[in-house]
């Protein structure tokens, strides 16, 4: 079973308000490393950050007794075995402009579930390709971030304070038919595009002297 079949299956159990404890627990418990960040943000807890995600419930039961109101983050890439495309909402920038681009030109649209993010954005989820390296990339003109190998994704039922409130991560829809790799480099060329060195001069050009 594919990992984000794996971690769908536990999301979808968050019926009510879950503590991030057991969330934690029943995800490690499912097969997928997870660690803890700060109460109300994003930066990692343990000494050598998403590198310290692990199963083995006896150290995930000890990082919420030692920090109860911890966020719940998981490592992407191969370590994980799924990839997320960050979609961003910052002004002037609506990463849901480029994400539906890339939607129609075929690139997106085979995620296995989608989360909403506190600040208004989206996180989509995909089966990271087998025995291929992911890089994490920034597309910032596009309001998307890609995260794979060397990065890490707060999952529901986490909560990040924005503009004063503590807002949390929400599934927002589950896939019921099948999911797929993401190619991420066409994804990224396609989102923020190299530019294209002018042609240089061959050796046949024929030069004027006077």
């Amino acid at each position: 079973m594919a990992a984000t079949d794996v971690l769908a299956g536990v999301l979808t159990q968050m019926t009510g308000p879950w503590p991030v404890s057991a969330a934690a627990r029943e995800l490690a418990t499912a097969g997928v490393p997870v660690f803890p960040c700060v109460p109300g943000g994003k930066r990692p807890l343990t000494e050598h950050g998403f590198h310290d995600a692990t199963t083995d419930l006896d150290q995930v039961e000890a990082w919420w007794r030692t920090h109860p109101d911890a966020n719940l983050a998981v490592p992407t890439g191969a370590t994980s075995g799924m990839v997320v495309v960050d979609v961003d909402v910052h002004a002037p920038t609506d990463g849901y402009e480029a994400f539906e681009r890339a939607h129609r030109a075929g690139l997106v649209s085979r995620w296995a579930f989608l989360v909403s993010t506190p600040s208004g954005g989206m996180h989509a989820y995909y089966p990271a390709t087998p025995e291929q390296t992911q890089r994490s990339w920034q597309a910032a003109r596009a309001g998307v971030d890609f995260r794979g190998d060397g990065g890490y994704i707060l999952v529901p039922p986490s909560m990040v304070s924005t503009n004063g409130a503590a807002v949390g991560y929400r599934v927002r829809q589950i896939k019921t038919g099948s999911s797929a790799t993401l190619d991420s480099d066409r994804l990224r060329d396609f989102l923020d595009p190299r530019p294209t060195l002018p042609p240089r001069a061959g050796n046949d050009v024929q030069r004027s002297v006077d």
